[in-house]
């Protein structure tokens, strides 16, 4: 005959799953020696801006030029690597939010995956392509350079418009929401 116990609920330790461990948290020698760099973020553009960019567009190529062989020949190791290069690209993605912002780091990223798309399709298939198009590349990528190094100007405080506790579950019904400093009743 089993016997069955109850749990009490002092006898477990509550965890924290939402905390970081603290080896994950303390600075590093990365950290450390990024610090001077990463402070500069408070520029219009930084240094570790650029190198993202690049990095997202190299993992970008590497992931579709596996992609492509892997759509050539079916071997798995073409889609593990590609899958692998588009996880890395999404981590560095993430990073780099760190140091830039969100529309600068897409629009370089975009440049460079640009450029390195016509020199991997000239490589790889030997694309002509026609002086005409060459010039509006040109042109997009003076814009596009443009967009990424202008000032941006001020940025704007956002504003919470999340229903208050004492509102229903969509919101509704009499509750209060909270926008920017005035509170309205619904």
């Amino acid at each position: 005959m089993a016997i069955y116990t109850t749990l009490d609920a002092t006898s477990a330790p509550v965890a924290d799953v939402f905390r970081l461990p603290a080896a994950l948290t303390e600075p590093t020698v990365a950290s450390a020696l990024a610090e001077p760099i990463v402070a500069s973020k408070s520029l219009e553009f930084s240094p570790m801006a650029l190198a993202a960019m690049a990095a997202l567009a190299g993992l970008d190529l590497i992931g579709s030029y596996c992609a492509m062989r892997y759509m050539d020949n079916g071997h798995h190791l073409w889609w593990s690597a590609g899958a692998i290069a588009f996880l890395g690209l999404f981590a560095v993605y993430a990073a780099s939010l760190q140091w830039a912002e969100l529309g600068t780091v897409t629009l370089g990223w975009i440049v460079f995956l640009q450029v390195g798309v016509l020199v991997m399709d000239k490589m790889a298939n030997g694309v002509v392509v026609p002086a005409g198009k060459w010039a509006a590349m040109a042109v997009i990528f003076v814009l596009m350079t443009y967009m990424i190094l202008a000032p941006n100007g001020k940025t704007t405080k956002s504003v919470s418009i999340a229903p208050s506790p004492s509102a229903g579950p969509s919101g509704a019904a009499g509750g209060t929401a909270v926008i920017g400093e005035r509170t309205a009743n619904r």
